[in-house]
């Protein structure tokens, strides 16, 4: 995928926030407790607790393309890679201390 790199330093100079879409589609890096890390690709569902920690949803293909979906604490992302279209959706930071997001 080619990447437009003016786009990409005008976005991030010209924002506070760059959000996830429910429904998109992204590939996350995140801490796996081995050696390696996990790779997740998947549908994002939304946000959630676990435990006491907040965490990310997706919805990915298991075993006989089973939907399952996968839960992956906040603090252990690495990256959330996505396209020119995602970053298009980049939005000014509002402040919604009250706002909180969770999936069903």
């Amino acid at each position: 995928m080619k990447i437009n790199l003016s786009l990409l330093s005008e976005l991030l100079m010209n924002m506070d926030l760059i959000e996830i879409k429910k429904g998109g589609k992204y590939k996350v890096v995140s801490n796996s407790g081995r050696e390696e890390p996990m790779e997740t690709t998947g549908e994002f569902v939304g946000y959630t607790l676990l435990g006491e920690e907040g965490a990310v949803c997706f919805r990915i293909k298991g075993e006989e393309d089973k939907s399952i979906l996968r839960l992956i604490p906040v603090s252990g992302l690495i990256a959330i890679e996505f396209g020119d279209d995602e970053l298009m959706a980049a939005k000014k930071k509002v402040d919604d201390s009250e706002k909180t997001t969770y999936f069903n």
